[in-house]
């Protein structure tokens, strides 16, 4: 049986794919941008039938925040309405106005945290793509001195520890979340697909050094 779909409001600027967009990026109750609802902040609804009520809703968040905001329709088996998802009412009607700022601390916080995810994931995309050792070598070499100059040092390896660790997975989840937002190149697809990437490769690093310690 296919799931039952429903209608969000939706961020997404991701480019035209033949892909369904996992990433796209939804209005929560908390009136932040998120990729997943969660029991906390579940991802505001409507049911298929209420599309007129959703794009008035649409145009409404639109006009106070200031940015261009679609209907979309997305269906999960896994959703149960009141968890990940809450159907919406004018008693939510406050997320339509975005979400309360965090703190000064908090939001430099979040910043420079989501600055390393995105230069990390960079680097680590271009050294990936290398053809061969020396465009590799090329590639570290000036992977190098730009995080020498934004962070004060690091390289391919430590840029891809990094993102397999917790830290890394704390500012992919902080963006997941819509806590922060993404500045530069990369889409948020293409850093959940870095980071996952650095998993493994941490994972295929530690079982070589640990041979059958691993699970």
């Amino acid at each position: 049986m296919s799931p039952t779909p429903y209608l969000f409001l939706s961020l997404s600027t991701s480019p035209a794919s033949d892909r369904p967009d996992t990433h796209a990026r939804c209005l929560n109750a908390a009136g932040r941008w998120a990729v997943h609802g969660t029991a906390d902040a579940p991802l505001l609804a409507w049911h298929a039938d209420q599309a007129d009520e959703a794009r008035a809703a649409a145009e409404r968040a639109a006009r106070a925040q200031g940015r261009r905001v679609e209907v979309l329709s997305r269906g999960d088996a896994a959703w149960e309405e009141g968890r990940e998802i809450r159907l919406f009412s004018e008693a939510a009607a406050s997320a339509l106005l975005g979400a309360a700022a965090p703190s000064e601390a908090r939001a430099r916080r979040l910043r420079v945290e989501t600055d390393k995810l995105e230069a990390f994931c960079l680097v680590v995309r271009q050294a990936s793509a290398a053809t061969d050792h020396e465009a590799f070598m090329r590639i570290s070499r000036a992977a190098g001195k730009a995080l020498q100059v934004r962070f004060g040092g690091g390289s391919v390896s430590s840029a891809s520890t990094w993102l397999a660790g917790p830290k890394g997975r704390e500012a992919l989840q902080h963006v997941l979340a819509g806590e922060a937002e993404l500045a530069g190149r990369l889409t948020l697809r293409e850093i959940a697909e870095t980071v996952a990437l650095a998993q493994q490769t941490e994972r295929l690093r530690l079982e070589a050094e640990h041979p059958g310690t691993l699970h």
